[in-house]
């Protein structure tokens, strides 16, 4: 009875209830698909009274104006804004107290990439008064902050559990001028009084880099990776003595999450062999492992938490296609979560915060047609109550269902993908293939995709493969991917396509492929692998020459990014020869190329060097640059000239009746 109830009063309180995609869905304008959510990434007090949330201005300029706006509780009505820079966002924001907030600020780079940190921490009351920058790589010695600690790259490391106003500081410097970040670096965490700035020491490693977790307010862990990205574990008593894990104690990967309130256990992700990440417990040195949830295909994805023990109750599957949420006990909360997932089948429930008497719960629903709704959910009187959607513009009911498909690829690796296909129809369709970014680490997911739901209601079936090298399915399957971007990952895509003609879905005859960043390097280096398989392809911020990258992207100039492309890329020779200009000869197919004149992770020389042999060889492509644009178009209006490209182009080629490859103007 307690179940059912908590069923029924959640479905009837108003929140999303996903029936049936409408039939023969009419065409939606293209800017319901580009324009950027309003309200992002909500943080509920500690009262439960407000929330935080990072606001957006939609508009048509590329320098995006963020602010961070409180919102009462449940009414949403606002409180208080804090305005930031053009392009400077709000992230990892916490509540120190009832009425104090802290956050990092970061610059949008772009919509394919995450923001970059600017090196300052932030705090402000909820109302917007006493706003205090706290610290600042670049501001130092300005008189600006208060803080007693070396200039360095900082990162917020976490609250105490119970909140008192501070909160912990990461902070990682160079001690020398090699820059090798792993030797000759450190990472020290400070206790930081959030209204005055005040700070102390709590702990310290001589590794740069490194993750580490406080107990008590001491440091007792330290996770991070050496130069060859390899993980490698710490523990401390007193915060400046370090004895390392063994490796047969945290295996190939370990990422700490947290300690157990009683500080007797520590709860991370884990894999021993590379597989995939398993939930697990153990004691602080990592012995007297325990393994809580695990999948043999799938790493957990996220974790519930109880809100009041800090005990995990659910571990969340995502990498197998839809997500699978696997409870851990039965405790009240996780009742209730059960309740409320059985309430939405067709949706992923989770539980995002919660008050410090766990009595408010702060709930998001997302699915493969839904960006996502939040509400809040009230304990004692077991009520939800809707909050906002992220994307109230879009009518999940007339979105495309996303299916998950799994397939081996010639070598042998069970692989998933996910096919769009518009609604009412599931035969002989015209297809576009959309390899995702990266690739070594991100993954497409069975969650809304605006790309696939805007092809979708055009007419067009989209197929989105996780290749080698995609995340979430463990160490060893990311770095199967190393060298292997013009060979095995192409593979992968292209077993995919023929695994979706074998079965129906497309006309082969009529496939376009479409990716950007690396997805657009597949876009070039699909109809290299398979000539015979591609009408065309739309090429969006992708790679031509890899040694662009190692000469000029901003990757390179960490000591991360060049053991990345030392490990996944390999020599300058290499990157050569994995590189669409190395062989272009064998390009054959009408292409789109897009980018951005500032883009600084795939440098806009990618683009013009592909149009120059493009002329010189008078073969067919269309063009499109937009100044100051940077990894991914930011403005709104640039996104939709970009889509009002690229229909007509997958029109002209694969539309309605088009069998067979046209002829393309000579550069647009």
């Amino acid at each position: 009875m307690f179940k059912f109830r908590l069923q029924a009063i959640f479905c009837f309180a108003g929140l999303l209830l996903l029936g049936a995609a409408t039939a023969n869905a009419a065409e939606l304008p293209i800017k319901d698909f580009v324009q950027h959510p309003t309200l992002r990434n909500p943080v509920l007090s500690p009262d439960g009274k407000y929330i935080a949330v990072v606001v957006s201005e939609n508009n048509d300029d590329i320098n995006t104006n963020f602010q961070l706006a409180v919102l009462h509780l449940p009414d949403l009505k606002p409180v208080s804004r804090l305005s930031m820079a053009p392009r400077y966002t709000p992230i990892n924001v916490h509540w120190v107290s009832n009425t104090r907030l802290i956050m990092e600020t970061a610059v949008a780079t772009g919509t394919l990439v995450l923001p970059s940190s600017t090196g300052d921490v932030i705090a402000v009351d909820f109302d917007g008064s006493h706003k205090k920058l706290l610290y600042s790589v670049y501001h130092r010695g300005n008189g600006v902050h208060s803080l007693d600690i070396p200039r360095g790259s900082p990162a917020i490391a976490g609250i105490p559990h119970k909140r008192n106003g501070h909160f912990y500081l990461s902070l990682s410097r160079m001690r020398g001028v090699t820059g090798d970040y792993w030797h000759d670096a450190e990472t020290g965490l400070y206790n930081v009084d959030a209204d005055n700035g005040a700070a102390v020491k709590i702990g310290g490693i001589d590794h740069g880099g490194m993750e580490i977790l406080q107990y008590n307010n001491v440091a007792r862990i330290a996770v991070g990776e050496d130069n060859h990205l390899n993980m490698v574990g710490f523990y401390s008593k007193d915060g400046e003595h370090w004895t390392k894990m063994p490796a047969s104690t945290i295996g190939k990967t370990f990422e700490p999450l947290a300690i157990s309130h009683d500080g007797s256990l520590l709860y991370a992700l884990s894999s021993m062999d590379g597989g995939p990440n398993a939930l697990i417990s153990c004691n602080l040195d990592g012995s007297d492992r325990e393994v809580l949830a695990s999948d043999p295909f799938s790493s957990v994805t996220d974790v519930m938490w109880n809100p009041v023990s800090g005990v995990p109750i659910a571990a969340i599957f995502g990498a197998g296609g839809r997500p699978v949420v696997k409870y851990l006990n039965n405790d009240p909360y996780a009742q209730i979560m059960r309740a409320l997932g059985k309430g939405q089948p067709n949706a992923l429930v989770t539980l995002d915060g919660a008050s410090t008497d766990g009595n408010m719960l702060l709930l998001s629903v997302h699915s493969d047609r839904n960006p996502g709704d939040y509400a809040l959910f009230d304990k004692t009187t077991m009520h939800a109550r809707p909050l906002y959607a992220v994307q109230p513009w879009i009518k999940p009911a007339e979105m495309a269902h996303r299916m998950p498909i799994h397939f081996k690829s010639r070598d042998g690796i069970e692989l998933v993908g996910f096919l769009t296909l518009p609604v009412g129809q599931d035969k002989n369709l015209p297809l576009v293939v959309i390899p995702h970014g990266g690739p070594i680490g991100p993954n497409d997911s069975w969650f809304y995709d605006p790309w696939a739901a805007l092809l979708a209601n055009r007419g067009y079936a989209t197929l989105q493969i996780n290749y080698r090298g995609s995340g979430q399915r463990g160490e060893n399957f990311q770095r199967s991917g190393y060298k292997q971007f013009a060979t095995g990952i192409q593979n992968d895509l292209v077993d995919g396509v023929k695994w979706v003609i074998a079965h129906g879905y497309v006309n082969p005859n009529r496939i376009c492929v479409f990716g950007a960043s690396f997805g657009g390097y597949s876009s070039l280096m699909q109809p290299i692998v398979a000539p015979k398989l591609y009408k065309c392809a739309v090429d969006y911020a992708g790679v031509y020459d890899w040694r662009i990258g190692m000469d000029r992207s901003d990757t390179r100039r960490y000591a991360g990014g060049r053991n990345y492309f030392e490990e996944a890329v390999g020599t300058r020779d290499d990157a050569y020869a994995m590189s669409p200009v190395s062989m272009m000869d064998r390009f054959n197919v009408p292409v789109l190329i897009a980018h951005g004149k500032d883009d600084p992770r795939v440098p806009f020389q990618n683009a013009t060097d592909l149009r120059s042999y493009l002329n010189k060889a008078n073969k067919p492509y269309e063009w499109l640059a937009e100044p100051k644009e940077l990894h991914g178009f930011q403005s709104e209006k640039h996104n939709e000239e970009l889509w009002n490209m690229i229909l007509p182009f997958l029109a002209k080629y694969i539309g309605p009746g088009n069998t067979t490859a046209a002829p393309a103007a000579s550069g647009k």
